[in-house]
């Protein structure tokens, strides 16, 4: 009796249904990733004795809900939550910053999570839109002071903060914590650590599907290519080595590495992926908040001594956080 398939017809059946499910397997994580999970905020302003205005926020992606609190100090945070979260992730933080200092508030929830609308993550892509249209939300307004606004961002939002702040010169400082240095990197660790499979051939074809489900250019989500375009403004970066979503220390060191001066690098120890304040809220607070006070509230030095500032910022640095020069 002939055989049905030779052995090489057997090879080649084999390789196109092995290819037919890595294809499958990979669209089906790109989707996954792309899809934004919503959660109820589990702390409101009121839980911290803020008086905050709820806004609804016009932009390219669909209304953006949002809270607004006046500043007493002339400075407006613009606060970008993470990935999965919403702008409860900043009530706490701002409450502090507001009590020691004055400083006013925008947080929103991006397009897909929280109270906004639209169902889609594009790990900063679109996300920048929603900044956008933050700031001209803050502009209509008429009483900020658009030459005293700084961008605040956790994990996606930190991506977002970088890749806005090199397109809005009005963003006068920015602070970032535990965001990614380069998608592709990220995503790749983040893979291998949670499957046990290797990076490739799958992360690029999770990203090529995510490219074309999205149409965007994830392959260009780069944001320590970026961040050098944001100086002369100052950055803050918070590194939380013990993260298990960011490559830390990698990916702090590396936007340290790429930002232009002045920048500082705090590097906490104990925290977990986007735990600065929830482990020691009084030292977050000490730390953004004496930042901010020299590069936001502070009128505007010299050119001379503005770099003698960041110099001496920067090497106090990396003296409290243990790092090394880099």
């Amino acid at each position: 009796m002939t055989p049905l398939f030779t052995i090489a017809e057997w090879t080649l059946l084999g390789v196109l249904v092995l290819l037919a499910g890595l294809l499958l397997f990979t669209y089906q994580m790109a989707r996954k990733l792309l899809l934004p999970e919503r959660r109820a905020m589990t702390i409101t302003p009121e839980d911290v004795g803020l008086r905050m205005s709820a806004v609804r926020i016009p932009s390219p992606r669909g209304t953006l809900a949002g809270w607004y609190l006046p500043a007493r100090n002339g400075c407006t945070l613009i606060c970008c939550h993470g990935i999965n979260d919403n702008s409860g992730q900043w009530v706490a933080p701002v409450a502090k910053l507001h009590a020691r200092g004055g400083y006013g508030a925008l947080l929103f929830d991006f397009s897909g999570h929280g109270q906004s609308e639209g169902n889609q993550v594009t790990y900063g892509v679109r996300e920048r839109q929603d900044v956008t249209a933050a700031i001209e939300y803050l502009r209509q307004r008429g009483d900020v002071n658009m030459e005293r606004l700084a961008i605040l961002g956790n994990s996606l939002g930190a991506i977002t903060a970088v890749m806005a702040a090199a397109e809005h010169p009005e963003l006068g400082a920015v602070v970032l914590e535990s965001g990614f240095s380069d998608l592709h990197h990220d995503i790749a660790k983040i893979f291998a650590r949670y499957t046990g499979l290797p990076a490739f051939p799958f992360v690029r074809l999770v990203i090529f599907w995510g490219q074309r489900i999205a149409r965007v250019r994830l392959s260009e989500v780069r944001p320590a290519q970026i961040i050098g375009k944001i100086a002369p403004r100052p950055v803050l970066i918070i590194s939380d080595l013990r993260d298990a979503l960011a490559d830390e220390p990698y990916d702090g060191e590396y936007l340290y590495r790429a930002a232009g001066s002045p920048k500082d690098l705090w590097q906490v120890a104990e925290a977990t992926h986007v735990n600065a304040f929830g482990v020691d809220p009084a030292a977050w607070s000490d730390r953004v908040g004496n930042f901010l006070d020299t590069y936001l509230a502070a009128p505007a030095p010299s050119a001379s001594s503005a770099s003698s500032a960041s110099s001496a910022s920067s090497a106090s640095s990396l003296e409290r956080s243990g790092s090394q020069p880099l």
